[in-house]
């Protein structure tokens, strides 16, 4: 089970801390927690939307519990990012380039709008992004509508 959810949820741990020390406390931590509540999922939701929620709670916990250390989504580790597959059909120079300056703009978005923006670009459904966040699948179409705008916003400034 862990080797099936353990890219995704350390692609999600890394997107919203954006430092790879900080993600590999956080990803140990979300296996942990999945390992020793294993017993209680009740298939009332698929296996990794369960596994997400977990992966959710956790980081929320995580990033309250480490406020002092004052890195918590302020990092900009760019380099790293690199070492790390995420989706994306672009191979060149100036793609790669895009790609970095994509996931520095999602940085900046509210937690929430972060986590909803990561599980998209996982592949995840607007159902079971819904689930794990806790809004409507409704709501999170719109949510990622804002966020499609908002980056928009960010490039053209950019530019």
């Amino acid at each position: 089970m862990i080797g099936e959810y353990k890219d995704k949820i350390f692609r999600l741990c890394y997107a919203n801390l954006y430092n790879k020390a900080d993600a590999d406390d956080l990803f140990q931590e979300v296996m942990y927690n999945v390992w020793n509540n294993i017993e209680k999922y009740r298939n009332e939701s698929s296996l990794s939307t369960w596994v997400y929620r977990i992966a959710v709670n956790t980081a929320l916990l995580f990033n309250k519990r480490n406020t002092r250390k004052n890195r918590i989504f302020r990092s900009k580790d760019t380099q790293e990012l690199d070492q790390y597959t995420f989706q994306s059909d672009v191979s060149s120079t100036k793609g790669g380039e895009e790609l970095e300056q994509l996931y520095k703009f999602i940085d900046t978005l509210k937690p929430q709008d972060k986590l909803i923006v990561t599980l998209l670009l996982e592949g995840i459904s607007y159902e079971e992004i819904g689930e794990v966040v806790g809004i409507s699948s409704n709501y999170v179409g719109v949510k990622i509508n804002r966020i499609k705008s908002a980056l928009a916003k960010l490039f053209r400034e950019e530019q």
